[in-house]
């Protein structure tokens, strides 16, 4: 549906002009050029940004996994996602993060080129962070998996097996030798994920075979690390005093699958381990499950969880805001770079809109539908336009003489419905202060107060005469 101005017999220019500066991030050349428009398409600041929910880990067992919900620019690189989640967590000078993806309780990849767009990260996917300290940067990292026997019934006949559970916990391998230091790091890491003492307490009251087992273990061996059944608190070091005997640990490939050998407590760690990513698998005995909080060890929210069926919040921004992100300085994509003539190069160059010249009716097109390699979407966001007083002073980058920049709202395109289909209506100032609105075949008055809608999606201004 296009609407056109009342009185269209008058001289009406339709075509104005931007400015466009381009910036050379090398040479700092310069280049400006005028373009016409026809019309005015903004982008609503909320699809300018985007949230993305990611976990951070420890990597010394000094606290549990904590999720940050960030906001990044929805066109940004990794780099921004890390700059976003260092301040949200209030990361140490002496700190960094290694970002990674985790499906099916692995690690499936490592986010490491801050320059990678952050289109690559899916709505659906898991990120955490891990904080490593920035002293040991270059020691190599340790990796662990862990695995619980499950019990289930195939062809009517119960069995057990091992199955991976829980996030990967990671370490780097300094000042660690042998594979008592290893199975030292393991319970370090495990520390945030200890239950409470009373918890545990409550499951042996409530159990008499335990109550047995309990008085044996006083019996048989007052100095063992697990005492009544409770487990002692950490030593000096921050390590659990969990029984390394009993955790039974295995050099293994990155998705867990392979035991190739166990590490044993007083051999060194093999050479290959030290000088690359080592992976080691963890298989939990049973007695311990109930010791650690599993589900916490497990649970991993999505970057973004939609609900398509619970509505979401109304978002409000002004027209304002729409035209400052629009003429907001910005970098050249990659597959559109510019040919600098001084560097005889194509170049990454900035690029700044500005308004040169207004024409007499300005059409302002809100872009509501979004589009990417996964998702097409309309946003509902609620814009703000103004009615009676549209002023582009601030954003003219030339003087129009005695032309005044003030413009108002003459007529509205609405759009309902999805991407799928939909309806269109138009709202039409008649003079007077009387506004209509026409639907297909019906015209009916509507009162100024329900011109501002979420289906707003084109917006007809003239210029006030002063």
């Amino acid at each position: 549906m296009f609407v056109i101005p009342l009185n269209w017999s008058r001289s009406y220019s339709l075509q104005g002009q931007y400015k466009s500066t381009l910036v050379c991030p090398q040479c700092k050349k310069v280049s400006v050029t005028f373009d016409p428009f026809m019309y005015l398409s903004l982008p609503l600041p909320s699809t300018t940004s985007r949230t993305m929910t990611v976990t951070v880990i420890s990597t010394d067992g000094t606290f549990q996994p904590s999720p940050f919900t960030i906001t990044v620019p929805k066109s940004g690189k990794l780099e921004d996602l890390i700059q976003a989640l260092s301040v949200a967590c209030s990361l140490g000078a002496d700190e960094t993060l290694l970002v990674a993806e985790i499906y099916n309780h692995r690690i499936i990849r490592y986010l490491e080129e801050l320059s990678d767009s952050l289109s690559l990260i899916r709505d659906d996917d898991t990120l955490v962070a891990y904080r490593l300290n920035k002293d040991i940067e270059k020691a190599p990292l340790v990796v662990f998996m862990h695995q619980q026997m499950e019990e289930q019934y195939m062809l009517g006949k119960l069995t057990s097996s091992w199955k991976t559970f829980g996030i990967p916990l990671v370490a780097r391998l300094s000042n660690v030798e042998t594979g008592s230091d290893i199975h030292g790091l393991y319970l370090k890491l495990l520390n945030s994920f200890q239950t409470q003492a009373e918890d545990v307490l409550e499951d042996h009251d409530t159990s008499e075979s335990t109550a047995v087992e309990d008085i044996s273990l006083k019996e048989h061996d007052a100095s063992s690390p697990i005492s009544n059944g409770i487990e002692k608190p950490p030593d000096a070091n921050g390590v659990s005093a969990l029984s390394e005997a009993e955790l039974q640990l295995y050099i293994t490939d990155d998705k867990g699958i392979v035991k190739e050998s166990q590490i044993l407590m007083a051999e060194a760690i093999p050479a290959a381990g030290m000088s690359r990513r080592l992976h080691v698998l963890v298989p939990w005995p049973e007695k311990y499950v109930k010791q650690y909080d599993t589900q916490l060890l497990g649970s991993l929210p999505q970057i973004f969880k939609s609900c398509f069926f619970a509505k979401r919040p109304q978002e409000s921004v002004s027209l304002y805001k729409c035209l400052q992100a629009f003429l907001m300085e910005e970098p050249l994509g990659p597959e559109d770079m510019w040919y600098c003539p001084r560097c005889k190069e194509h170049r990454q160059a900035s690029k700044k809109l500005d308004l040169w010249r207004l024409p007499e009716i300005v059409v302002i097109h809100l872009k509501r539908f979004s589009y990417n390699r996964f998702l097409k979407n309309k946003l509902e966001t609620y814009v703000d336009f103004p009615i009676d007083n549209l002023d582009l002073s601030n954003y003219i980058g030339s003087r129009n003489g005695e032309l005044s920049n003030r413009y108002m709202l003459y007529a509205v395109s609405n759009h309902y419905g999805s991407m799928g289909g939909g309806h269109y209506t138009a709202f039409v100032h008649h003079g007077g202060g009387q506004w209509y609105e026409f639907d297909d075949s019906h015209v009916f008055p509507i009162s100024l107060e329900k011109i501002k809608t979420s289906a707003a999606y084109l917006l007809f201004y003239r210029r006030v005469v002063e």
